[in-house]
């Protein structure tokens, strides 16, 4: 009886077991289906903020104390998702931002998922092979053949440097962005930013300021634009009817003033935009996302509406220029009124004057024809940034993220179905020597500016005097002083200075760092190298004169007496020799009575002939033969006593300053030049200004 109870108990027991594994893989199971599948993406918005939770009711993120936003093409992991309190699609995505990696929320419509699917093209492969794609290109184009199968990539291998073109289309006013941008897309060099201020210099009209070198790079970089909306940047211009039909262009024109039943005298926008391309033989997508980025959707600039009055007091009425040709402020005049100015002038060639709409579209559009795509400047890529014949100079925007902007617009010219269907020629350019990472877009914010507006230390003077972008400064202070206090503001109030108060000083070398915070999280470090000199050793006392005086001389000896032009320190040092002097020189400076003098040079030796240089004695000795009395020379400034003043001797007088070195006796005495008792940086000036011819040492 017990043993069928214990074997019921052991049946129960295993049949626990299979059900707790069984429901341990189920569950196992079911996560695993359940789990969310990650995903790339890729910002389609500009200044997209990033929220804390899913919804606008959750804080936004925050990076450095700035708000954290995301910009067109920035690319991001698609973590989780999850619906807003309304009912909207959220992502939680992780990103990399100023180098760090966040997680945050944004909303759907601002990220475009990536779920093209690639399946090995080996054709295809071999093209992109023979084409010179660098592999960094290949991802994004797999992607868009896998999707696109007749789109047509060409890779336009370019011969400049990338390192070069970037740096070409970074001159100051070459490439330029909204000044209401975000900082980090707004240059900081000279002439585009005011330190002092805290402003950036505007070009155009007041409306744009230079592009930073790292926005100019991300605009630049091609492969940070191969998906399907700003790919059409690199599609080739050149009109082609097979392709370029009239009732997309009126689809390109819906919501435009030129869409619907508006018209020019006779012609339609749609068959104006049509009869520009047949005769200037550019494409009319282009043409007509061309005067939508030059004049906007609304038609109510005056380049377009055939009336303008500006602020000079000339009225311009029936004239046009839908492209903005030649408009640039310049001359006194504003840009729409120089564009209005050059579509009054005549030549045939562009039908100008332009003083009717037509005109003015289909003039204009020969002119871009001829002066651009005709020429090879053949992309919207191309034509902001210009590779050929003199590269950089002949460009028909400024605005570096016109390209991009343009393509979006380009895009929507197309149906997803003309896309699927059409060859569309796409050229790509390649740059020799590019980074193998693709530049990314700069999303920074804040101000930038991280510089002092005044540094100064109690009771002292820098070396150099203060300037805001000198960033390393020296001061000497005597051995009794154990602190100093160092005061500093920023040009900035939003800026956050560090490093300041009062410092305690050690014997020796002290570096003092001040550093400056901008509210866009750059610093700026200002070092302040402070030598606390050494204490002084007690001076023993001069036996010298002593012995002499004791020393017992033969009867018949003389007492000898002598004098000099030349000045005695310390009863020491024979001074006020200038550099050059010749031993000559010196001993006939000497009026002799019982005595005679040798000059000797450092290591004892009689010299008879030669200059005289710092460290050499002048024995005076009596009519016996015997030393009475030595002096050391010394020459301001030849501190190594070579006989010359040069920039060895300013490097002993530095390394004596950082305790490198310890100089005594006469070469001690000769690098303090302005004989204060120590060698500090004023004696280094000192001399750097006689080497330069701007000042003599007085000896």
């Amino acid at each position: 009886m017990v043993l069928m109870v214990s074997q019921k108990k052991k049946i129960l027991i295993t049949f626990l077991i299979s059900v707790i594994t069984l429901c341990i893989i189920i569950n196992s199971e079911y996560w695993k289906i359940h789990a969310y599948e990650e995903k790339d993406g890729t910002v389609n918005g500009t200044y997209v903020n990033v929220r804390t939770g899913a919804g606008t009711s959750y804080s936004k993120l925050t990076y450095n104390g700035n708000n954290v936003q995301l910009n067109v093409g920035h690319s991001v992991r698609i973590i989780g998702e999850s619906n807003a309190s309304d009912g909207a699609l959220w992502y939680k995505i992780k990103f990399t931002y100023s180098g760090t990696e966040l997680t945050g929320f944004m909303h759907s419509a601002y990220v475009d998922v990536n779920t093209i699917s690639y399946v090995t093209d080996g054709e295809f492969e071999k093209y992109l092979a023979s084409q010179g794609f660098p592999e960094s290109y290949k991802v994004k184009l797999r992607e868009l053949h896998a999707k696109y199968p007749k789109w047509v990539f060409v890779a336009d291998n370019l011969s400049y440097k990338w390192s070069d073109a970037v740096d070409g289309e970074s001159v100051l006013g070459r490439s330029l962005v909204s000044k209401n941008s975000i900082s980090s897309w707004k240059s900081l060099e000279t002439g585009s930013y005011n330190w002092d201020t805290g402003t950036w210099a505007t070009f155009d009209g007041n409306a744009w300021v230079a592009a930073s070198k790292e926005y100019v790079e991300y605009c630049m970089d091609p492969r940070n634009f191969l998906d399907e909306k700003y790919i059409f940047q690199f599609e080739m211009l050149s009109f082609n009817a097979s392709i370029h039909k009239e009732e997309n262009v009126e689809l390109l024109l819906t919501g435009s003033f030129m869409a619907g039943t508006q018209s020019i005298p006779g012609k339609t926008y749609a068959a104006t935009f049509m009869d520009a391309a047949t005769q200037s033989g550019v494409s009319p997508y282009h043409l007509v996302s061309r005067v939508i980025q030059e004049v906007g959707y609304t038609g109510t600039v005056g380049g377009v509406t055939g009336y303008y009055a500006p602020s000079t007091g000339n009225v311009y009425t029936g004239l046009y220029n839908f492209y903005n040709i030649g408009a640039y402020a310049a001359n006194g005049y504003g840009a729409i009124e120089n564009g209005l100015i050059y579509a009054s002038k005549t030549d045939e060639n562009t039908l100008r004057p332009w003083n009717t709409k037509y005109k003015a579209i289909v003039g204009g559009a020969k002119f871009i024809g001829s002066g651009y795509i005709n020429i090879g400047q053949d992309t919207i890529y191309y034509e902001k940034f210009d590779f050929v014949g003199t590269p950089y100079t002949h460009q028909y925007m400024t605005n570096v993220s016109a390209p991009k902007s343009e393509a979006a617009k380009m895009a929507n010219a197309y149906t997803d179905n003309m896309k699927k269907n059409i060859g569309l020629v796409f050229k790509i350019p390649v740059f020799q020597n590019m980074p193998d990472s693709v530049c990314t877009c700069p999303t920074g914010d804040g101000s930038p500016n991280n510089i002092l507006k005044t540094l100064t230390i109690d009771g002292y003077n820098l070396t150099p005097t203060f300037s805001k972008f000198t960033q390393e400064y020296d001061l000497v202070v005597k051995n009794n002083v154990t602190s100093i206090n160092v005061n500093a503001t920023a040009a900035d109030s939003n800026s956050k200075v560090t490093g300041t108060g009062n410092i305690a000083l050690k014997v020796g070398v002290n570096t003092v760092k001040v550093v400056v915070k901008a509210a866009n999280g750059d610093t700026r470090t200002y070092t302040i190298n402070v030598v606390r000199s050494e204490a002084e050793k007690p001076t023993e006392p001069d036996t010298t004169t002593q012995e002499q005086t004791t020393t017992e001389k033969p009867t018949t000896v003389s007492e000898p007496k002598y004098s000099t032009t030349y000045t005695i320190v310390d009863g020491t040092y024979l001074t006020g020799i200038a550099v050059g002097t010749e031993i000559n020189q010196v001993k006939e400076s000497f009026e002799l009575n019982n005595c005679t003098i040798q000059i000797c040079n450092s290591n004892g030796r009689t010299e008879s002939a030669g200059s005289v240089k710092t460290g050499m004695s002048v024995k005076v000795q009596n009519e016996a033969g015997q030393t009475v009395k030595q002096y050391i020379c010394v020459i301001y400034g030849d501190i190594n006593g070579d006989g010359e003043i040069n920039i060895v001797d300013m490097l002993y007088q530095k390394r004596h300053i950082l305790g490198i070195i310890h100089l005594t006796e006469a070469n001690l005495l000769a690098g303090d030049i302005n004989k204060s008792g120590t060698i500090d940086l004023v004696d280094m000036l000192y001399v750097k200004r006689h080497i330069l011819g701007i000042g003599i040492i007085s000896q």
